[in-house]
């Protein structure tokens, strides 16, 4: 039996600190390593000692093997937990620690293997009689095979790839016309994001479920689930909701399921953390999906639970010790639900957020996890998954749990860049998510939700108000001169000071005269009283017509963000009173709405293109873009070429709209 004594997590951000938490608690000391965009980040400041990998991308740095051995022997780590993504489920770098004897807390490298090719995996669950989705996982990967066998399906079905997960290189079509094009751009970003450009193509349902069984292994044979996770609230087949138990779980059904996980476990020899994920049609009929041979970013929901620690489960079994807990020791207590907090725009396609994060503030006023990777005054950069957070919450049954993560969302402060937050809210408090009555289509059949959402015209004005005496209150600080007269004095009394703004878009002049630093303001044709009752570096309290409100503010230039519990989080610029005239927009012009790389240009000069047809191809966060004419036109100028990096806003396209 091995010993783990030093243990380096090959990952970054939350899942990092998350592993460093349980280590913490065991005993056992920690190793970081990090990019150079990495740095500074949050997770290398909880380790006991950290290794610079160098380069930017996961390519330069997280995904070189020679490099993280490197580490691990340079620092006498005997141990390495991979996390989740990067080298998780890699069947070599498993192979690698073993020949250069450094425990892998993960599964061996037979179960990597044998899961790690959804074609192959589907075999071995046919060979278990685990049910699994009608489809084609066939070795003839030409694009004419595969639109042949998509045809013989039947439509809608589901391009994916092979070799990986998280929604990169999977499509959804549902018809002839887009489907070379689509199964054309399913290899190219499966080819990017894992090396590898084999498809598979699966029968896709209308109206399913996706649910999941935690399962955990040790090396003596022994299996065991840990329930199951409901994951169907996904954007881009990407998971934002999770919860446990699932709303539409039964006990028959939960001991069918979680029979064919086991099935599928020990088809594998499985010696560790995974999931076994499946999908469940509306007449409760499941399929097996794949099994994912790693920690999930979901697993805090199966811990809130269960009241186990995964993590400790996985150190644990990877030395050899057999489980310390069994199946009929196991059982579901009270419910829990996670959210994924991300940097990304909801109302601009889910498009990631990139910049610097000037405050984030977890709710303190309650229970609720949060599991991040990141601090007030960290960067979100185009490298990595825009995640923010995972807030999990747990309650003794499923609304109060729903009650508790809308307060803890709400209460919490995330400053200086767009985020899902508000968007998360909206999907809680939908009717149909309050009674379990959705499924892997409920955002598609809900847009609405994505939408972006405007102030009310109360909202509008207190936070306008405070955003005003904030100002008057920095400048009130920073005064060395002529401290005995009152911030703001004028020798005319009935002339009103006044602060320009643009609130989300929208210009407000507010309006205001101070008297002993009891405040009158007057917005448009509306007049309020207000006073300053608090002021600290990070939140003022303000009194507004009586009504009393905590806001969080910070400031960078121009620019004010402002946390209002109610509100969500509210961009303000500060205008200028004398503004300059702005330059023009290119007419025509179709600009990156993010940072990335060119992938493909669809246009060259002089053709004809039509509204919805494609321009440019952008990959960003490894998950590819399609920039579309908004109207008709014939294209005048490209400005970019392929494998080109291009920051937001940079000009790509020019077309002539004719005559006007």
């Amino acid at each position: 039996m091995s010993s783990i004594n030093k243990l380096l997590v090959a990952n970054r951000g939350e899942i990092a600190i998350r592993v460093f938490r349980t280590c913490r608690m065991l005993g056992i000391s920690t190793v970081a390593v990090f990019s150079e965009a990495d740095k500074n980040a949050f997770f290398v400041k909880h380790a006991d000692e950290a290794i610079s990998l160098g380069g930017f991308s996961a390519s330069e740095s997280y995904l070189l093997q020679d490099k993280i051995i490197e580490a691990a022997k340079r620092t006498g780590a005997d141990a390495i937990h991979p996390g989740y993504g990067f080298l998780s489920e890699n069947e070599s770098f498993a192979e690698r620690c073993e020949k250069e004897e450094i425990i892998f807390v993960a599964p061996n490298a037979k179960a990597i293997n044998a899961m790690g090719d959804k074609i192959r995996s589907k075999e071995i669950m046919v060979k278990h009689e685990v049910p699994v989705v009608p489809g084609y996982d066939g070795k003839d990967q030409s694009v004419t095979m595969l639109k042949k066998k998509a045809i013989e399906i039947g439509f809608p079905v589901l391009l994916k790839a092979s070799a990986g997960g998280g929604g990169k290189g999977m499509r959804i079509v549902r018809d002839e016309k887009s489907l070379e094009k689509d199964i054309e751009g399913a290899k190219r970003e499966a080819l990017n994001a894992f090396g590898d450009d084999t498809l598979l193509i699966e029968k896709y349902f209308d109206s399913a479920r996706h649910i999941e069984f935690q399962i955990m292994g040790d090396k003596h044979g022994n299996v065991i689930h840990l329930f199951e996770r409901e994951c169907s609230i996904q954007r881009r087949f990407q998971k934002i909701i999770e919860e446990s138990p699932s709303p539409v779980m039964t006990p028959a059904l939960r001991d069918k399921m979680s029979a064919a996980a086991l099935k599928a476990a020990k088809a594998i020899k499985y010696d560790n953390a995974g999931t076994v994920e499946f999908i469940v049609d509306d007449k409760l009929n499941f399929y097996f999906l794949e099994v994912n041979t790693r920690l999930q970013v979901e697993h805090p929901v199966t811990e809130l639970v269960t009241g186990l620690d995964l993590v400790k489960l996985q150190i644990e079994v990877a030395q050899g010790i057999p489980l310390s807990v069994k199946e009929n020791e196991l059982k579901q207590t009270g419910h829990a639900i996670e959210c994924r907090l991300y940097a990304e725009d909801p109302s601009n396609n889910f498009l990631p957020a990139i910049g610097r994060i000037h405050s984030f503030l977890p709710d303190e006023t309650s229970c609720t996890r949060y599991d991040s990777g990141i601090e007030s005054g960290s960067v979100v950069d185009i490298h990595y998954d825009p995640m923010i957070a995972k807030v999990i919450t747990w309650g003794e049954t499923r609304s109060e749990a729903i009650r508790k993560m809308k307060h803890s969302l709400r209460k919490t402060a995330l400053l200086g860049i767009t985020s899902n937050k508000n968007f998360l809210i909206d999907i809680l408090n939908h009717p149909e998510f309050e009674e379990g009555k959705f499924n892997t289509h409920f955002l598609n059949r809900h847009p609405e939700l994505s939408a972006k959402k405007t102030l009310s015209e109360n909202q509008l004005h207190q936070v306008s108000i405070a955003a005003t005496l904030w100002l008057w209150s920095q400048g009130k600080s920073k005064r060395d001169l002529l401290k005995n007269i009152p911030s703001g004095w004028r020798n005319n009394f009935y002339k009103m000071q006044e602060e320009k703004f643009s609130v989300e878009g929208t210009e407000v002049i507010v309006a205001y005269r101070n008297q002993n630093e009891v405040f009158s303001f007057k917005i448009a044709d509306k007049e309020f009283s207000a006073s300053l009752i608090n002021q600290s570096n990070e939140q003022i309290t303000c009194e507004i017509v009586g009504h009393r409100k905590n806001f969080i503010i910070a400031q960078s230039g121009e620019a004010l963000f402002i946390h209002d519990d109610e509100a969500g989080s509210v961009s303000i610029k500060i205008l200028p009173r004398f503004p300059e005239a702005e330059a023009e927009k290119v007419k025509g012009g179709y600009a990156a709405p993010m940072p990335g790389e060119v992938v493909r240009v669809l246009v060259k000069p002089g053709d004809k293109v039509k509204s919805g047809d494609g321009l440019v191809i952008l990959s960003s966060m490894k998950m590819e873009n399609t920039i579309e004419a908004f109207e008709d036109g014939v294209v005048e100028e490209v400005y970019v070429e392929p494998k080109k990096f291009v920051e937001a806003e940079t000009l790509l396209i020019k077309i002539s709209r004719g005559k006007e």
